[in-house]
């Protein structure tokens, strides 16, 4: 009887029960395995696998960045772009959507080189977070998309004129 009461008791669990991680070791996990370029696609499948379990965790939005700069990492710019947008999406209150809404100008601007695209991001920037040092930077970027950063920043190792 004993035995039938353990083997019933194993068949009910989950499959793979003891072996699940919680959502602060999924986290790690992907976050560890971000460190090495030679397991990148490790770090992918922990951070999607955290997405999947643990969509309202307070570090999903946080997952979701890691996603875009490791697509971005692996030159998957339209893919970095879709998690940038989750971001805004799904998140919307998590305090990271200046950082999502710029870095998709961020790589319109220098990645796709699409500067229409790039421009309406930025405004972005500049019309949903207008107090985000984000949108300070965006309203410095915004008149110089596609110019030549030699054109208009001002580099300190110039050596002053005599």
């Amino acid at each position: 009887m004993l035995l039938k009461i353990l083997l019933f008791g194993l068949a009910a669990l989950p499959f793979g029960g003891c072996g699940q991680q919680s959502a602060e070791e999924l986290f790690a996990a992907g976050e560890a395995a971000a460190t090495d370029p030679a397991s990148l696609d490790q770090a992918v499948g922990h951070f999607k696998a955290f997405l999947e379990k643990f969509a309202q965790d307070p570090k999903a939005p946080e997952a979701l960045n890691k996603l875009a700069a490791l697509a971005q990492q692996q030159g998957q710019m339209q893919e970095a772009i879709a998690y940038y947008e989750r971001v805004l999406a799904d998140y919307p209150d998590s305090g990271r959507g200046d950082e999502a809404q710029f870095m998709i100008a961020f790589i319109y601007e220098e990645y796709v080189r699409d500067v229409e695209r790039a421009r309406l991001a930025y405004q972005r920037v500049i019309d949903l977070y207008p107090n985000s040092e984000l949108a300070a930077s965006a309203r410095h970027l915004l008149p110089n998309i596609g110019r030549n950063p030699e054109e208009w920043v001002e580099f300190q190792d110039r050596a002053p004129a005599q």
